[in-house]
């Protein structure tokens, strides 16, 4: 229940620990012509997939909630593939997940969002592709609960497949993934545009960054 609660806080001061270490300036693996990609991102094509037991479900609701949470760094959404884009952001939320990609080394498997082989209850599985390659760079958001029928039952939920999207949904909407994608992207003015936000409110900054006033100066060292 802690790591929770806690979760949208660490991936929030993640990002902004990201920003003010160079992490700005993209990962080694980045050829020239894929960092200029990279810092023109503007419109993003979101891409999501819901599984349960019975088989694909209804995705929308899941992807109100991913495009509202890129709106707000004012990143373009669209949701036909047809539609010009620069970004691929893949989002596979399931009632039981299966495993795909690889696993987490070094710092980054000790995070709270970095994906865990043996969990096999519900979750999303956040990654991106950049000109039609995946790249190294995945999340994964679970639920409190492992067993989604117990789970189900237990809140008198008719559908454990609903239920554990829904709960999925709700993740996805405390989780910080936006800037997180903003700091892999080098995005650093849509980062500091939301910490200088009146929407931000001043306990959601002390709680989630103690560095705050670093990435202030930060950004006046910039202009």
């Amino acid at each position: 229940m802690r790591i929770r609660f806690i979760l949208p806080g660490l991936a929030f001061c993640l990002a902004l620990s990201l920003f003010h270490s160079l992490a700005l300036a993209y990962r080694e693996y980045f050829s020239p012509e894929q960092r200029t990609q990279l810092e023109n991102i503007q419109i993003i094509f979101v891409d999501i997939l819901a599984l349960t037991d019975q088989g694909e479900a209804k995705s929308t609701a899941l992807a109100d909630v991913v495009v509202q949470r890129l709106d707000e760094l004012g990143y373009t959404t669209v949701r036909d593939p047809a539609t010009p884009h620069d970004v691929v952001f893949r989002v596979k939320c399931e009632q039981r997940k299966t495993w795909e990609g690889t696993t987490a080394t070094g710092g980054d498997a000790d995070l709270p969002d970095a994906p865990a082989r043996l969990w096999k209850g519900p979750a999303c599985q956040l990654t991106y592709l950049l000109g039609g390659m995946k790249i190294k760079w995945q999340k994964e958001v679970r639920t409190e609960f492992e067993d989604a029928v117990a789970a189900a039952q237990a809140a008198q939920a008719a559908d454990p497949g609903t239920y554990s999207l829904a709960k999925l949904q709700e993740a996805l909407g405390k989780y910080e993934f936006p800037l997180l994608l903003a700091a892999e992207w080098g995005h650093a003015d849509r980062l500091l545009k939301i910490l200088d936000s009146p929407d931000t409110s001043q306990a959601r900054k002390s709680r989630s960054c103690p560095s705050w006033e670093t990435c202030r100066r930060t950004r006046h060292s910039r202009n």
